[in-house]
């Protein structure tokens, strides 16, 4: 990764959440006190070039989430900034998505390059990185329409001082990953195409890369056909070291399933459309089940779901899963990892140890909103032989839970994990305050 060019992202404090559903203008960002001297000399100069009347656009997915990036895009020393705006709605042929390009003077101040149109009403995401095993740095913005499922990928480079677009493609699935371990980043895409005598949906994954301008990709492997719709794709590594994309995708059903991309035999790899019967079934759980790397080994892990026990006749409303995360391992079998009750909703999993196996269930405290373990008696109505409670609080209320006998267990950002034992602790299945930190573990 030496040659490559790492984008300086994030430049706005909302970077790392839900920007993308937030507009702000640029005298209201001009006016927030986070702004460096240097950010604040960027905003100026966009609207010296553009006017005042104009909301910046946040990319939804990717690295850089912010509405402003800066990069060194053109080899030289100095940095460029990528800004991504629309004009308030006035019915012109203005309206619509807009980039603009600033560079900077010998001077050191900004002045803005060129204004290009974007290629959708909304951004999916920003890379910065060579295309290929070439020296041109590449601008891929990722655009997304309200009325298509389908993205539009536009290529920019920025040389002799022109901004321009060099290359066009479509996509559902865009990721950047050094998957054939070259030392240069290759773009894989997923792409989804209907057949014209019967309408079927088909999905092929493919490398894609610019020569001369033109956009190039290998021959591919197929996706799995039962996928409606692909909702979410994440980079990581196998059991083995090897750099892999899992991407996860909605069926038919609205269940969600994985299909595992990475490069054997000199080519893209696919084992769960070449061992579907084998494979789908065990990584085909309800849908906000994402794959995650939980214990952050650089592993990714693989979600399946079954009912915990004496949920096993709860309707759909009341379910509540068991979770086991398994690891994908040569040939074509999945290992679990971890299994135990993962809270969707509070972002954190927790792992049963052996002994609770088959004899600890999970119920909700309708007061309070902890999630309390049970000792489980048979029916999930009379078990009330409690073994611990775990709760989640902001900062600014953890003191009512520490008052209230809770001890701290695990912190992020403004969120602290607590857990609550029992204070008679003769009861076997209850763990100790190590045995919970040991197997708890926050998803982001």
């Amino acid at each position: 990764m030496n040659t490559f060019v790492k984008a300086v992202a994030c430049l706005s404090c909302f970077a790392l959440t839900g920007c993308s559903a937030l507009n702000f203008t640029v005298d209201g960002l001009l006016n927030a006190p986070k702004l460096t001297s240097e950010q604040s000399e960027i905003h100026q100069a966009l609207i010296e070039s553009v006017g005042k009347n104009i909301t910046l656009k946040y990319p939804k997915n990717g690295k850089n989430r912010s509405a402003y990036v800066i990069a060194n895009i053109d080899g030289e020393q100095t940095e460029e900034a990528i800004v991504f705006y629309e004009y308030a709605s006035n019915g012109s042929e203005e309206d619509g998505l807009r980039l603009n390009i600033l560079d900077k003077k010998e001077d050191g101040s900004w002045y803005s390059v060129k204004e290009l149109a974007g290629a959708g009403t909304d951004i999916d995401q920003v890379i910065i990185s060579p295309v290929g095993n070439g020296n041109q740095i590449d601008v891929l913005v990722g655009y997304q329409n309200l009325t298509n499922d389908d993205k539009t990928l536009e290529i920019y480079s920025y040389a002799d001082g022109d901004f321009k677009r060099v290359g066009l493609d479509t996509y559902s699935v865009l990721e950047p990953l050094d998957i054939n371990g070259d030392g240069y980043n290759e773009l894989i895409t997923i792409q989804r195409s209907a057949k014209t005598d019967t309408g079927t949906v088909t999905a092929k994954a493919s490398m894609l890369r610019l020569n001369n301008g033109e956009i190039t990709r290998d021959e591919g492997i197929d996706m799995c056909d039962n996928v409606t719709s692909y909702v979410s794709s994440r980079t990581g590594i196998l059991d083995g070291g090897r750099r892999a994309i899992f991407v996860d995708g909605l069926n038919a059903e609205g269940n969600l399933q994985t299909e595992i991309i990475y490069y054997r035999y000199s080519s893209l790899q696919n084992p769960m459309q070449l061992r579907s019967e084998k494979l789908l079934p065990l990584c085909t759980r309800p849908s906000g089940y994402y794959c995650e790397d939980v214990d952050d080994d650089g592993i990714v892990e693989i979600p399946s779901t079954s009912p915990m026990i004496g949920y096993e006749n709860a309707i759909a409303d009341e379910m509540v899963y068991m979770t086991t995360w398994n690891v994908y391992k040569d040939f074509y079998s999945l290992e679990a990892k971890y299994t135990g009750y993962y809270s969707i909703s509070d972002g954190y999993f927790v792992t049963f140890p052996n002994r609770w196996n088959d004899s600890v269930t999970v119920k909700k405290d309708a007061d309070t909103g902890a999630l309390v373990f049970y000792k489980y008696s048979g029916d999930i109505n009379t078990s009330v032989s409690e073994l611990m409670r775990i709760a989640v609080s902001s900062k600014n209320d953890s003191d009512e839970y520490i008052s209230d006998g809770y001890e701290l267990i695990d912190s992020k950002g403004q969120l602290d994990y607590f857990v609550k034992l029992p204070l008679d602790r003769r009861e076997q299945l209850i763990p100790t305050i190590d045995e919970v930190q040991n197997n708890f573990y926050i998803i982001d």
